[in-house]
């Protein structure tokens, strides 16, 4: 559930989907929060064989197919492919021609880029990692914004390299966001709130972490050993501020292949 939306996920039976309908009505009647089932959406996830029309009877919604969208992320059983990253492209290169871009002074693109374009995608960072190619594309339409207004600038206009751009003002840089590193540490954040609030409802589920977002996380955190219930003896950082995964790679390998290392969300292991 977040704000007013909530996803619900029901086995394709019958019997369950009229318990659904009744248990939704007299929450309505109760709190005064009725479902608009207009606005609601049936997306069946591997019912070929299934007449979900005749099972969704007793909530009577639109049926849709999946993939979909849940608030503005790409829902999929697989990995985003290109269509999926590119209306995210789309999505900041669609603010430009709202601008009049060209009557601005480079102070006032700069605000815009920083506020808007840089922002459009944060959403969708804070989950998935973007290819090198997707960002380059959103940080050409950055730099021709900032550069020329427009959505076709050159090499002739730009002023500085682009990357020089991003380091922070006190750096002689602009500021701007490396959206490669700016997504690193939004993701780092799930890793932080699933040791600082182990109560929240997706702990204990994978979080949008790779290997190398974890092991960065290990070296910028130091564990103090408590009651050991939280620590992990491999992965946490309990060691001289190391964790020993991290400085014993190799015998890490081996405890995992024989089976030593025992596979965990959030308790300890060894």
């Amino acid at each position: 559930m977040y704000a007013d939306d909530a996803a619900i996920f029901i086995n394709p039976v019958m019997d369950e989907v009229r318990e659904l309908a009744s248990i939704l009505l007299t929450f309505g009647l109760a709190s005064g929060l009725v479902v608009n089932v207009n606005k609601s959406a049936c997306f069946p996830i591997r019912c070929e064989e299934i007449d979900v029309p005749q099972i969704m009877q007793y909530f009577n919604c639109p049926i849709k197919s999946f993939p979909c969208t849940y608030l503005g992320l790409p829902l999929h059983f697989r990995r985003l492919g290109r269509v999926e990253v590119q209306l995210l492209i789309e999505k900041v290169a669609a603010r430009l021609p709202t601008w009049k871009g060209r009557l601005l002074n480079k102070a006032g693109r700069l605000r815009l880029v920083n506020a808007v374009l840089t922002s459009i995608p944060v959403h969708f960072l804070s989950v998935f990692a973007l290819k090198k190619w997707a960002i380059k594309k959103i940080d050409k339409v950055r730099q021709s914004f900032l550069w020329k207004g427009a959505a076709d600038a050159n090499g002739g206009h730009c002023l500085v390299r682009w990357a020089k751009t991003s380091r922070p003002k006190k750096f002689g840089g602009l500021g701007i966001l490396d959206l490669e590193l700016f997504s690193r540490a939004l993701r780092l954040r799930w890793l932080w709130l699933e040791w600082v609030e182990q109560d929240r409802p997706w702990v204990g589920t994978e979080v949008p972490c790779d290997a190398i977002d974890r092991q960065l996380f290990r070296a910028s955190t130091v564990v103090t050993i408590g009651d050991r219930r939280k620590a992990s003896f491999w992965k946490s950082s309990w060691l001289f501020g190391r964790a020993p995964m991290d400085i014993a790679p190799g015998l890490y390998r081996l405890a995992w292949t024989r089976g030593v290392v025992a596979h965990e969300h959030g308790g300890g292991d060894g």
